[in-house]
């Protein structure tokens, strides 16, 4: 594998459906480094929840954007988006194949279709954040006239302004003709819903066992404050609510099984708007298959 080759792997699909034992095993086999792209697994101390990799599973390969910051500190699309770049960078130097691995959409796009991200403006941050979500819309419209989001999420309407008035251009159109610096090759992992939902549901019971709620119980107890962006991922902010008494112990249990079944539907929602956008995905292929798949594309 030469640096000259820029060339880039990239492992996706909803949760739970084994993404990173199929990035390991492909590091394995390419003599690879792994980079995460799972927004919750950037924080210290939320290992559980974030169904962070261990070690005993990273099988002696090397993970990088992993405990980032803690709970308290921020770090932003454009934060994660730098660190990647490097990141890759650093792999290629050590004649390594650099694979990206995760769930989370947003990331992964922002290098396939290298997004133009505003460093955080923590001022203008604050004003738009004063404005009602009303008054946010309208504003957003008024300067980007081809923008499609949820308009009901405060959060999105924000950053799709920053974007709009840190670079005077459609956030739309600019992710359009955005081109990635490096030649890549997406794998993408999905199972049928019914066995889907049935690992979900099984992964939290198992999550449970071995000590999820002790996990929010501690960190909650030394960052307590659920506005931290931390501690709003599922898992988290279902059992904030039982420990502040807003439902019990099973409600919040059933809850969490529940928003990570949504979560699944809106990462394979994600997916399918990439191969819109022409990034070809590798859908379900054998290992063989894939071996087969990388041996030519990096020859």
């Amino acid at each position: 594998m030469l640096k000259q080759s820029n060339k880039i792997i990239v492992v996706l699909g909803a949760t739970a459906t084994g993404k990173s034992d199929l990035a390991v095993q492909i590091a394995k086999k390419f003599n690879g480094e792994i980079i995460s792209s799972d927004s919750r697994q950037i924080y210290k101390k939320l290992n559980i929840g974030s169904n962070k990799i261990t070690k005993k599973e990273q099988d002696g390969i090397k993970h990088y954007l992993l405990d980032m910051v803690n709970p308290d500190e921020e770090f932003t699309l454009y934060d994660w988006q730098k660190q990647c770049f490097q990141t890759i960078e650093k792999i290629l130097e050590k004649n390594k194949l650099p694979i990206i691995a995760g769930g989370t959409g947003l990331y992964i796009s922002s290098i396939l279709q290298n997004y133009k991200i505003p460093k955080t403006n923590s001022k203008l941050k604050k004003e738009l954040n004063k404005k009602t979500l009303k008054e946010l819309v309208k504003e957003l419209k008024k300067v980007d006239k081809n923008i499609d989001i949820d308009f009901n999420n405060k959060t999105k309407v924000i950053r799709a302004l920053e974007h709009s008035l840190s670079f005077n251009t459609s956030i739309v159109e600019e992710r359009k003709t955005s081109d990635c610096p490096y030649e890549y090759l997406v794998f993408g992992i999905d199972i049928p819903r019914e066995i889907l939902y049935k690992k979900i549901n099984k992964r939290v019971d198992q999550m449970m066992k071995i000590g999820l709620l002790r996990e929010v119980k501690k960190v909650y107890r030394k960052y307590k404050n659920n506005n931290y962006p931390s501690l709003s991922g599922i898992g988290y902010k279902e059992l904030i609510m039982y420990l502040n008494k807003k439902i019990d112990l099973l409600e919040s249990i059933e809850l969490i099984k529940k928003n990570t079944r949504n979560y699944s539907k809106r990462q394979k929602t994600w997916f399918r708007r990439m191969e819109k956008q022409e990034i070809k995905i590798h859908w379900n292929k054998s290992f063989p298959q894939t071996v087969k798949l990388i041996d030519k594309f990096i020859k």
